[in-house]
């Protein structure tokens, strides 16, 4: 058993937040001096090295953001009891923290309330939707409990574990006219006007790893599937659109799909890090490992 002081959890997770020793110092009330001993008293104890102090503003290393995890998970538990055990009604919740990308977050995530929404659970969702990008860095940095989001390379192995949720298709679509028609066609005109996805975006490298092109005729290029779905509906042009973001659409005959060009699969998945969380996200967690892929997001 390791021999390690609550305090010292609590210092680890101010400075993780500040990311300045001087400044975590003055917010837990000690010399700074002291405060970087407490610090290196947990490393030792742990025989973790948790902050890479080379970097300004200090950042934490790749254990230390996996053990911000452990340690939030353990000063809430430890709270808890304690209100428990003496006798006082505990009214609060547990925050679960969710990172998702954000057409995941607008599309996926309420087909998930079974899941999520755990009546049973005394908790309480805090949903963060970003770009993809933005969204995986708040798991890696140990700012979320479980990120919902597209296949990534670097999160597939540990210190990572994952759920795969079931694959949806970027279908390549556009709007109609007032009988129905494709206002485009790809067959006879290949100078369409065409929405596009930035290089840099999750979005843009998936369908650049699949060769997956539209026409050189580019109007707008966005990182947000949102607005390129509002510029398609608007009649702007034909994009890429993922078969979640757009059941309805297709469904009411606002958009069809361009057959002339294969759809681009998509898989998803819920990430979090192999640490213990608290009680009731791992409860969450297991119910989210029993939902049927595919079906259960797309049907």
């Amino acid at each position: 058993m390791k021999n390690i002081e609550t305090k010292w959890l609590q210092d680890f997770l101010i400075l993780a937040e500040l990311q300045n020793f001087s400044h975590a110092a003055t917010v837990r009330n000690v010399t700074q001096p002291a405060f970087s001993r407490r610090i290196k008293s947990l490393e030792a104890e742990l025989g973790l090295i948790l902050i890479d102090r080379s970097k300004s503003p200090i950042e934490l290393t790749l254990c230390g953001k996996q053990f911000k995890t452990t340690a939030q998970s353990i000063i809430h538990q430890i709270d808890e009891e304690v209100s428990r055990l003496a006798g006082s009604s505990f009214h609060g919740r547990h925050t679960v923290r969710l990172s998702s990308a954000h057409s995941v977050a607008i599309s996926l995530l309420p087909k998930l309330h079974s899941c999520l929404f755990n009546p049973k659970l005394n908790t309480s969702l805090s949903v963060d939707a970003n770009e993809v990008d933005d969204a995986v860095e708040l798991l890696i940095d140990g700012k979320c409990d479980f990120l919902f989001s597209f296949y990534e390379d670097r999160l597939q192995v540990a210190p990572y574990r994952s759920i795969y949720l079931g694959r949806s298709f970027l279908y390549c679509v556009s709007a109609v006219d007032e009988s129905g028609n494709t206002l485009y066609d790809l067959e006879n005109n290949d100078d369409v006007p065409c929405l596009n996805y930035t290089p840099e975006s999750y979005m843009g490298r998936a369908l650049h790893r699949a060769n997956a092109k539209l026409t050189p005729n580019t109007v707008c290029s966005s990182s947000m599937t949102d607005f390129i779905k509002a510029l398609v509906l608007q009649g702007k042009g034909i994009s890429w659109l993922p078969d979640y973001a757009i059941k309805e659409e297709l469904a009411s005959g606002q958009l069809k799909i361009l057959t002339e060009r294969e759809p681009v699969p998509l898989d998803l998945y819920v990430y979090r890090y192999y640490s213990k969380l608290h009680s009731s996200c791992e409860v969450m967690w297991n119910e989210l490992s029993k939902v049927s892929p595919i079906k259960e997001l797309n049907g």
